[in-house]
């Protein structure tokens, strides 16, 4: 069904242009239109896999907004997923045509999404997006005039010609940080994430936890197989909706490979860009194996095979695991209030945590006074992980044993 009708947009220049969903005709224009603004330097599979980019376009579940030219060629083009179960949003992969450059197209259409995901169809309470940082000051200036906030950085988070940084921003509907379960519970260095999220969107105050570890002597490494086929992404599926895995919110994201031991009784699902060196964990069976060992596995396994940065969603009421991920130096980087939507009707909110597995690469890095405030408490812990780890320092507070998952 066409939702966006050859809708017309006057330009501020005078220019008229068309908006509508993209189609299977429009495939190799589209790949065109981005190879013409990036080069051969695009990562995202829905642009660069036929299959993906064909899936996209019929998923219901996407809406792929085009912006067709005064002369009939594609313009501009911006695609929003939502998951309609957790009533969340990301909108990704906007690029418009040189010649259309400095006519605030690419805002103009993101507005036409947000109206259309958010109010006119109701299928999301929030909308967020993944921004480089260096961004021209002014787009980022457009986003928050469209609603906007900023709720963290990612340092490291790809390498297409250089190590790029990128920013959380996301968008609410009216009253959906309301409908959030209050009062998270963090360890220090989320709480420094916290803090400046909680400025942005005027939350409350959190309750700060210490936790020490009781584990005097680190455990034999995990030996992995691993697997990359067609089959990890239902396995994946599989074991996540009968409710075998931890650490499963990832929305969005589909894994290519899977770490198992032989006996199959831990299993990791990864999602590896190998482009542009980047991963995130989509869910875990660990098989009973000590979540402090076993992240420390998947991280050396994970160096070996190409990834240089690592990323891991946590709730925001377990400070134990945020500890575990913080040993093995996943650090709280961003806080996205109102991320999951449960059962109950409560959105949780999560801790966004990254392992760089290279030395910052931070040199001439444009950021916005925003973004500046998370790079400065993200460097703020970085730092201080450098430092308990070359003094081998416990830290302080009760003293958390693994928790029974049964998972």
């Amino acid at each position: 069904m066409e939702i966006l009708n050859n809708e017309i947009l006057e330009l501020k220049n005078g220019r008229k242009v068309r908006l509508r969903q993209a189609r299977e005709a429009d495939m190799d224009e589209i790949k065109h239109l981005y190879y013409e603004v990036y080069g051969g330097s695009y990562t995202l599979p829905e642009i660069n896999d036929t299959d993906k980019m064909r899936w996209a376009i019929y998923d219901p579940n996407y809406t792929w907004i085009l912006c067709v030219g005064d002369n009939g060629t594609i313009a501009g083009s911006v695609i929003f997923v939502v998951d309609r179960e957790k009533r969340i949003s990301k909108t990704f992969a906007g690029v418009v045509r040189e010649d259309y450059r400095g006519s605030k197209l690419l805002v103009r259409i993101l507005e036409r999404g947000l109206n259309l995901v958010m109010y006119e169809q109701d299928l999301c309470d929030s909308v967020y997006g993944v921004v480089r940082t260096f961004a021209p000051p002014g787009f980022h200036e457009d986003l928050h005039k469209l609603g906007f906030v900023d709720l963290g950085i990612f340092p490291n988070v790809r390498r297409v010609k250089k190590y790029e940084t990128h920013s959380l921003k996301v968008c609410y509907k009216e009253g959906t940080l309301d409908r959030r379960r209050k009062t998270p519970r963090l360890i220090p260095p989320a709480m420094k994430i916290y803090e400046i999220a909680r400025s942005k969107v005027n939350l409350e105050e959190a309750l700060e936890e210490a936790v020490y570890l009781t584990q005097p002597v680190p455990g034999e490494k995990i030996r992995f197989l691993i697997e990359k086929s067609p089959d990890v992404e239902w396995e994946y599926y599989r074991l996540r909706d009968s409710g075998q895995l931890i650490y499963d919110f990832f929305p969005f994201h589909y894994p290519q490979v899977m770490l198992y031991t032989g006996d199959r009784e831990t299993q990791v699902f990864i999602h590896f860009q190998e482009r542009d060196e980047h991963g995130a964990i989509l869910g875990i069976k660990s098989g009973g194996a000590d979540l402090l060992n076993l992240l420390g596995s998947i991280n050396e396994y994970a160096e070996s095979i190409g990834i240089r940065y690592l990323e891991l969603l946590l709730p925001a009421y377990n400070p134990y695991d945020q500890q575990v991920a913080y040993e093995n130096g996943f650090l709280p980087c961003a806080y996205f209030p109102a991320f999951k939507l449960t059962p109950g009707g409560l959105h949780d909110d999560y801790v966004i945590t990254s392992r760089s597995f290279v030395p910052l690469d931070v040199k001439g890095l444009p950021v916005t006074e925003e973004e500046k405030s998370y790079l400065d408490a993200y460097c703020e812990i970085y730092k201080d992980k450098l430092w308990e780890d070359i003094h081998h320092e416990g830290r302080p507070g009760g003293e958390y044993d693994q928790p029974s998952r049964g998972i």
